[in-house]
């Protein structure tokens, strides 16, 4: 938040070079940065992690961080992989309630909280992570409509699309799945390639792929 304050992308952009460069030396080579939902409701917990309320600041400083992190090439030395997160509309979560429920018009998510996202992409966000939080019903860990119809289909995003932490099995405290199975089945449909922490895929995936639910 408080470099969002400094309206200031250069900045910015060297922060998370210094940054990038202080991981690389200890064997980091990805880090879950930037966090660019939008938010606009104080009561959420996880506001001080973003860049504000504005999309197009968001926009702005999400894509000079994403530089900064990568810079021209992943080879060089001192730089690493940039996560754009959280994909998307979290923190749009009612009454500041995290990991809760979001009701987001399209016309609202296009406008207002995914341009930061694409802005990302289009400086060449390595991957993004998905929201904890349901959409309109659907949780954006097995959300078709975010994950392949705008993410893939539209921006052409070809980069690593990775759970948020244990969000796959979470799809079973959102109603949409009765077991692991199945939220494994939910979310590799909806385009999610990496589990966090959970073992929905280890457990499940490869006997998935072997009778052809998944291919």
């Amino acid at each position: 938040m408080s470099q969002a304050a400094s309206w200031n992308p250069d900045l910015v952009r060297e922060g998370a070079h210094v940054a990038a460069y202080e991981a690389a030396t200890t064997g980091v080579n990805w880090t879950f940065a930037p966090m660019i939902d939008i938010a606009r409701d104080p009561r959420w917990g996880r506001i001080a992690e973003s860049l504000g309320e504005d999309p197009y600041l968001a926009s702005v400083l999400g894509a000079a961080m994403v530089q900064g992190y990568q810079g021209d090439d992943l080879a060089a030395i001192g730089t690493i992989a940039a996560t754009a997160k959280h994909f998307a509309g979290y923190g749009a979560s009612e009454s500041g309630r995290d990991y809760s429920t979001t009701n987001i018009p399209e016309n609202e998510m296009r406008n207002i909280y995914l341009p930061p996202f694409r802005a990302a992409v289009q400086a060449g966000v390595s991957s993004l992570m998905t929201s904890f939080s349901d959409i309109d019903g659907v949780p954006a860990t097995a959300n078709e409509f975010l994950l392949r119809q705008v993410l893939r289909n539209e921006w052409g995003f070809d980069g690593l699309v990775v759970s948020d932490w244990d969000s796959i099995r979470q799809l079973q405290i959102h109603g949409l799945t009765a077991n692991d199975r199945e939220s494994a089945v939910e979310a590799i449909r909806a385009g999610v390639d990496m589990e966090m922490h959970g073992d929905a895929y280890t457990n499940h995936l490869e006997a998935l792929i072997g009778n052809g639910e998944v291919d």
